[in-house]
């Protein structure tokens, strides 16, 4: 260790993170030994892996993209494609009606990140920012009531109550500072740490299984054959790595009251016409307590969809339709912005 310490640069540069003096970084060191105590996570690189490079720069070892991205061009996706003529066409399309867009990471997490990034810039925005913080507690209030009637499994839910609970108490304190008036760029750098809001999308996910479970009659119909609604739940929900499927996602979006938006980036041709197909996700009641119901309808360069009667509400947009929209691709879910 002395070795070590002696052959150290007088700060440590961490990317995209504030410099660590030797000091700070050997206690931190320290701290992480003594909590792994010879533990092999994945918190722990391989043997022979340098974390400290030449240069005095501390690298993370299996270093990963950002949770977001900055707000881009949307016609910058089109490099993302440069092979493809039919989504460099679509991405033109959807150039008319949006003029930015922000990626998420790619993982398992990309829509719960994007909808609740994407309903907190919405919140931030609104005029009555605080009757809509409580309008969504309601909802979280009564998935609370429906999550404590189920039954959980004790080997993944310790105290599933108290779980829920302290998540729920961390999505409150969010949303009121969004409400109070917390800055967009703070905003985004809170999205950027890991902790925090994984356990907010851990809350998301179960709020979809808990709507889905309770709901089974409504959602039996779209789950495999061979799977029970819990068994569909805790393989296909729950486990944070999951990619999301189009039925998670409509419960999520009812079981908080919250219409959305999806265009979907596909190779959808009708008389010969490229179209963006497109699902919405609404209330039918303006108070966005009552039913809700789905509705597909696709769009292209030379028609223009109906207006969809949805009513008005904080979450809609002046044209009546959903304020959050996002597009989602083949491994990815990115905002949309007009």
């Amino acid at each position: 260790m002395s070795a070590q310490k002696k052959n150290l640069p007088h700060d440590l540069v961490r990317h995209d993170s504030m410099p660590l003096n030797k000091n700070e970084y050997f206690s931190l060191w320290e701290n992480w030994n003594q909590l792994l105590d010879g533990k092999r996570t994945y918190l722990r690189p391989p043997k022979d892996c340098r974390i400290l490079s030449v240069s005095g720069v501390f690298r993370c070892p299996d270093a990963r993209p950002r949770t977001l991205g900055c707000q881009e061009p949307l016609l910058d996706l089109v490099q993302d494609y440069p092979d493809n003529d039919i989504l460099q066409e679509i991405i033109k399309i959807l150039c008319q009606r949006y003029v930015h867009f922000r990626r998420t990471r790619g993982d398992g997490n990309y829509f719960y990140r994007a909808f609740f990034f994407s309903y907190l810039e919405n919140l931030g925005q609104m005029q009555d920012s605080q009757a809509e913080v409580t309008r969504l507690m309601e909802h979280v209030a009564v998935s609370r009531q429906n999550f404590c009637r189920l039954k959980w499994d004790k080997a993944y839910f310790l105290n599933p109550e108290e779980y829920f609970s302290s998540v729920v108490s961390e999505l409150n304190h969010l949303v009121n500072s969004v409400a109070n008036g917390l800055s967009s760029d703070e905003l985004y750098k809170r999205s950027l740490e890991e902790i925090m809001p994984l356990r907010i999308i851990s809350l998301l996910r179960l709020l979809a299984e808990t709507e889905i479970r309770n709901r089974e009659a409504d959602y039996k119909s779209f789950i495999p054959e061979k799977m029970n609604v819990h068994q569909y739940c805790y393989k296909e929900v729950r486990p944070l790595d999951v990619k999301p499927t189009m039925l998670a996602m409509r419960a999520l979006t009812y079981a908080l009251g919250i219409p959305l938006r999806l265009e979907i980036l596909g190779r959808d041709l009708m008389a010969g016409h490229l179209q963006v197909k497109r699902l919405d996700f609404f209330p039918r009641s303006e108070t966005g307590k009552g039913a809700f119901h789905m509705a597909q309808s696709y769009w292209s360069s030379t028609s223009t969809p109906e207006p969809l009667e949805l009513g008005s509400g904080n979450l809609l947009s002046s044209d009546g339709t959903p304020s959050l929209t996002l597009l989602c691709r083949s491994e990815d879910c990115d905002i949309l912005y007009r």
